[in-house]
């Protein structure tokens, strides 16, 4: 639609048509009235494109005088790449062979955006016409289902139709005594059309009240005026201040947060002051027995590790995926199946992927890992499962546990395992079995058992 109206005033080309939008972006400008809160008297003025899929109770279609259609003054051949346009007054011989079909396609246009703004009136159509002819302007489709035939225009069938005044019998107002009306003038009231089943109202325009300048505001302007004594305004200006202070305080109270997340390595990763104490999170005051004291103490154990094989993050990241699915008793074919499915998904090398498998290999032949394999048949065995932790200072601290099992007897403690290649252990030994203890507390504190933490160096 943008695009069509752009062409009518001038824009020829898509460049033209894109630099147009840029223009209108920056400057803001908007052509149609702001729309009105609703239940406020007031009128929307829009263009008929902009209309496109709204509806109203009542609808003016206005502006009779606009043309439908105007004398072509370009002509696209697109199969021969053919662009004429008329230039300095003068018009292209190409453009006058073909000014007829441009006028058609104008013409068929119009029509189309016509019954676009006469279809958006729920309740009540009004067209503005001339009584005493017909107008040919951009509403002239219309005319056949507004005027009534020559035989029946000055015999309204009724001169007071249901909800209107009672109506004259001339549709000009001042028109002189002597003056003698045009043959298929229209008198006021209610009249057949000559096209469609309806009935037409035809309005009689001397009963309408003159406008006066204190009529044309609306509710919104009247109760935005401002009182002769400031009394409401400066009560609703108090009420306004009183407002934003309590909801500046709401936000206050609601930006800060309840809880303070982090994860179990970042916690143990942030600076403290003399007595143990988080500097860069906020006080919390929380009912939470301290963790300090009640922290189990980790066990570090490790498989034979080939020193020479690849490492990094990528070769961590496809061990702890291939750990995380395997199934516990799995043999080395079915481990080098798995670690090809997860090394596609990393984007691994195979000198990667072969290494990841017998890793996982000789962990499973670990003996904690049988422990755990015996565990996973009874249904007691959990891979990475997240858990949270509420500290005495207010912090909540999340993870994922890479693997947990309770051996057979029901009161056997937990045994909690992470997982960490030999390159994520180098220099982070002690972050790690924190990591690894605040998890045992978690599990603790959730089943009431005793936990046996381990840190498994792959």
């Amino acid at each position: 639609d943008m695009a069509r109206r752009a062409e009518r005033n001038g824009l020829n080309s898509f460049r033209a048509f894109v630099d147009w939008l840029d223009e209108e972006a920056e400057s803001g400008d908007v052509g149609d009235a702001p729309i009105m809160e609703e239940g406020v008297d007031g009128v929307r003025i829009m263009t008929v494109h902009k209309a496109k899929g709204l509806e109203f109770p009542v609808v003016v279609l206005v502006d009779i005088t606009a043309k439908d259609s105007r004398e072509p003054s370009k002509w696209v051949d697109q199969a021969s790449g053919l662009s004429a346009m008329r230039l300095a007054g003068c018009t292209p011989i190409e453009v006058q062979e073909h000014a007829d079909e441009e006028m058609r396609i104008e013409k068929e246009e119009a029509a189309r955006v016509l019954y676009v703004a006469a279809t958006r009136a729920r309740d009540l159509l009004v067209v503005c016409g001339v009584g005493d002819q017909p107008y040919e302007g951009w509403l002239a489709t219309l005319n056949p289902v507004l005027y009534p035939s020559e035989g029946t225009s000055f015999k309204p069938q009724t001169k007071q139709p249901k909800g209107c005044p009672q109506f004259g019998d001339d549709n000009v107002v001042g028109r002189l005594k002597n003056a003698v009306r045009p043959r298929g003038s229209v008198s006021p009231g209610l009249h057949r059309p000559k096209a469609g089943e309806h009935h037409v109202v035809w309005w009689d325009p001397a009963v309408l009240r003159p406008i006066s300048q204190g009529n044309t505001r609306s509710r919104l302007t009247e109760f935005l005026k401002e009182d002769d004594h400031k009394v409401r305004s400066e009560e609703g200006i108090r009420v306004h201040e009183e407002w934003q202070r309590q909801r500046a305080n709401v936000r206050e109270i609601g930006g800060k947060p309840e809880w303070t997340v982090v994860t179990a390595t970042s916690h143990f990763a942030m600076p403290r002051d003399s007595e143990g104490r988080n500097l860069n999170i906020a006080e919390v005051k929380v009912d939470e027995l301290s963790t300090s004291a009640a922290l189990p103490e980790v066990a570090v154990e490790s498989i034979e590790i080939d020193f020479s094989r690849p490492h990094g993050k990528r070769f961590g990241i496809l061990v702890h995926a291939v750990l995380s699915v395997v199934p516990l008793n799995s043999d080395h074919e079915a481990i080098a199946d798995v670690a090809r499915a997860q090394g596609r998904i990393l984007g691994a090398t195979d000198n990667e992927v072969a290494a990841a498998a017998e890793t996982v290999h000789l962990a499973l032949r670990h003996p904690l890992m049988q422990l755990a394999a015996a565990a996973a048949r009874i249904g007691q065995c959990r891979r990475e499962v997240p858990v949270g932790l509420k500290l005495d200072d207010g912090v909540m601290v999340e993870g994922v546990i890479d693997l947990a099992f309770q051996e057979q007897r029901p009161d056997s403690p937990w045994t909690v395992i992470d997982f960490k290649t030999d390159f994520e252990v180098k220099g982070r030994l002690e972050e790690y079995q924190n990591q690894v203890s605040l998890y045992a507390l978690a599990i603790s504190r959730a089943t009431g058992l005793e936990t046996r933490p381990v840190l498994l160096r792959l």
